[in-house]
């Protein structure tokens, strides 16, 4: 009896194991992916902004960028050189505990996934567990661009 109980468990946490990963899977639609070993769970789309397309002025744009229905925000500074990302920070802005942390695993995982890129490619859509916050990333990099167009 044992022996079957053990199976049992091995098996009933290898499906466990396996549904967590397929739910947490993220696609990847940008050609040259973006996840990074230190990011999983993580997406890049391309931007699909026609308004604001480079070039840019160089230089550091600091901004905060908006989502949800609740006015939750997070701080972004970028720094562009050549239309390319050489340097992100995200400031989280949550005062909930949960919110906080979620916040703050999202900006852990951003800069391994814009630095080296050109500011209209990037467009994130799921990043460390988090599918509201990238809405902000991206409506501050939406205010960059505008500020960095002249």
């Amino acid at each position: 009896m044992p022996v079957l109980r053990r199976k049992i468990t091995t098996a009933l946490v290898g499906i466990s194991v396996t549904a967590t990963i397929a739910g947490c899977a993220a696609t990847d639609t940008e050609q040259d992916s973006a996840a990074s070993p230190s990011a999983s769970n993580t997406s890049a789309v391309p931007s699909s902004s026609a308004a604001n397309r480079g070039p840019y002025e160089d230089g550091e744009y600091t901004v905060d960028g908006e989502y949800g229905t609740r006015g939750s925000s997070i701080g972004v500074a970028i720094t562009l050189e050549d239309d390319e990302i050489t340097a992100a920070d995200v400031t989280p802005h949550a005062t909930d505990e949960t919110s906080l942390e979620l916040q703050r695993r999202f900006a852990d995982a951003v800069p391994a996934l814009v630095v080296g890129k050109d500011i209209d490619d990037v467009r994130l859509d799921r990043v460390a567990g988090n599918s509201h916050t990238p809405a902000g990333f991206n409506d501050a990099l939406e205010k960059i661009k505008t500020e960095a167009s002249g």
